[in-house]
């Protein structure tokens, strides 16, 4: 249950910062359930703007993010997420949306194209997507305010916290950072994701 929360809860700031998920990538049990703590890009990669402020936040196209993963949970978190794309199949990589990621340098990286559906999404329906799949977690409570949004939750009966922050740089640009706490243990993520052309 820890594994496959850690690797729910890295799909949620992953899909965050690609600014939406597909269908397939919002179950947090694609790939192998030994598969990781981690970040499915972006697992992490993966990756949602409010309704109030959608004047284009993320425009479609071919997006890359790259993760960054600290604190106690943060290397064991990368080493599962490596583990896991080695021991997936190339089916379970493109069901997952992670066929073209890589850990490389100490960073997950990942790209995919963004389609205008996905684009669209805002982060209470992403937020809902992933949380239905974690049992025991609270709604998401989040906010907007500008070119940012927030976004907090807690499983667990408080055992498992994570507040999350999206920052719109550009609509071809954006960084969400998401700090997790679980069993006194942390992790603190960021995703950076960038606009990089068309599918």
């Amino acid at each position: 249950m820890e594994k496959l929360t850690g690797f729910a809860v890295a799909a949620v700031v992953a899909c965050a910062g690609l600014m939406g998920c597909s269908k397939k990538e919002e179950t947090p049990s694609s790939p192998p359930a030994a598969a990781a703590p981690a970040p499915a890009p972006a697992a992490a990669p993966a990756p949602a703007p409010a309704p109030a402020v959608a004047a284009q936040k993320v425009q479609p196209g071919k997006w890359q993010a790259t993760t960054e993963m600290s604190g106690p949970m943060g290397q064991q978190a990368l080493t599962g997420v490596e583990q896991a794309l080695k021991s997936m199949t190339p089916e379970q990589k493109k069901a997952a949306n992670l066929d073209n990621a890589k850990v490389e340098g100490g960073k997950l990286v990942q790209e995919m194209c963004i389609t205008p559906d996905m684009a669209g999404k805002n982060l209470q329906s992403l937020a809902d997507s992933q949380l239905k799949n974690m049992p025991g977690c609270s709604p998401a409570d989040i906010k907007t305010d500008g070119n940012k949004e927030s976004m907090r939750f807690t499983c667990g009966e408080g055992k498992m916290s994570m507040d999350l922050e999206a920052v719109y740089t550009s609509p071809t640009e954006n960084t969400v950072t998401s700090k997790m706490d679980m069993a006194g243990q942390g992790m603190t993520t960021t995703v950076t994701s960038k606009r990089v052309g068309d599918c």
